[in-house]
């Protein structure tokens, strides 16, 4: 799945079960250089897209350090040698990547620990991409949504009429509510929300669903892919 921007063009691609996490293939329409937003599993196959596609890639974006969504990071780096870029408050968490994926989905991950560690004062800058990092604490303590022009990659802060999950080690539903309070304030209406999982939506929307689901929102805890 596809979608054009003025400059960009987003493809979205999903893992296997049972996570369902959504990475992102974000291309500058007049080159070939591409971005990766969170690469949950999969590295041979994203690496095939990448060649098939012809694709110059030049960073991996992280909005946060869970386990199905930093998967693939070592085999995309160990292939490309491209920096990835991480909050620091999820450094921690990053090192741990590998030892959640064994115990929730069974799975042989290299530890991650190499990682451009940044804070939201800093952000991200990569040419030619002009990309607002907005930390949105409460899912991680390093979660962060990556906004361009148009669109914004929420991970797991904000999904289609949910919020992530809050009731695991290291999150905060209180903190989670404001966070998606600031992104809903500071953002166009018309930006286009890809979330880390499910279907993707606008701000617009997130806001009439916001006005009401705010007292008590649901959390993401099922997984299927894009509905």
């Amino acid at each position: 799945m596809s979608m054009n921007f003025s400059n960009y063009k987003v493809e979205t691609r999903v893992t296997d079960a049972p996570w369902s996490e959504n990475l992102y293939f974000v291309r500058h329409d007049s080159s070939s250089r591409t971005l990766l937003i969170d690469p949950g599993d999969g590295a041979d196959r994203i690496i095939k897209v990448l060649r098939d596609e012809e694709s110059d890639l030049k960073a991996i974006l992280l909005t946060h350090a869970h386990h199905d969504h930093v998967g693939a990071v070592d085999g995309v780096q160990q292939y490309y040698n491209v920096p990835c870029y991480l909050h620091k408050n999820d450094y921690r968490l990053m090192r741990q990547a590998h030892t959640y994926a064994l115990s929730f989905a069974g799975k042989n991950m290299k530890p991650l620990t190499e990682a451009c560690l940044f804070e939201e004062e800093s952000g991200v800058l990569i040419e030619p991409w002009v990309i607002r990092s907005i930390h949105t604490p409460g899912h991680t303590k390093g979660s962060v949504c990556y906004y361009f022009d148009g669109f914004v990659f929420t991970g797991d802060t904000l999904l289609y009429q949910h919020v992530g999950r809050a009731d695991i080690p290291g999150a905060d539903l209180e903190q989670l509510v404001l966070s998606v309070d600031l992104l809903l304030k500071e953002l166009p209406e018309n930006t286009v929300i890809f979330p880390g999982h499910g279907r993707s939506w606008t701000i617009a929307e997130a806001k009439s669903w916001w006005r009401v689901a705010r007292k008590s929102p649901p959390q993401y805890k099922e997984f299927g892919g894009l509905k």
